[in-house]
């Protein structure tokens, strides 16, 4: 995975076969395993606020997690803007 940053925004290049499928809420979805024990979390990037989020506790009770922190994607639901590689 590589990403770039523009203005205000981050543009994320995601390999496709590293996706999951999509529902009608969350697009880009992709798995990273926990640091601190055998748990694999889902990140995947809201359809409309174009943020991403995590399956993790942390975010979902904070809204902020390590592992967004460890791909440096934003925290805080600050959109972010996702092109999926060829």
């Amino acid at each position: 995975m590589q990403q770039k940053e523009t203005s205000n925004a981050i543009t994320l290049h995601i390999p496709q076969q590293s996706k999951l499928p999509d529902n009608a809420q969350w697009t880009n979805r992709f798995t990273i395993e926990s640091a601190t024990s055998n748990r694999v979390y889902v990140i995947a990037q809201h359809k409309t606020g174009r943020y991403f989020g995590c399956s993790c506790p942390s975010w979902r009770v904070h809204r902020r997690c390590k592992h967004l922190a460890a791909l440096s994607l934003p925290a805080y639901q600050q959109p972010c803007e996702v092109l999926a590689e060829k």
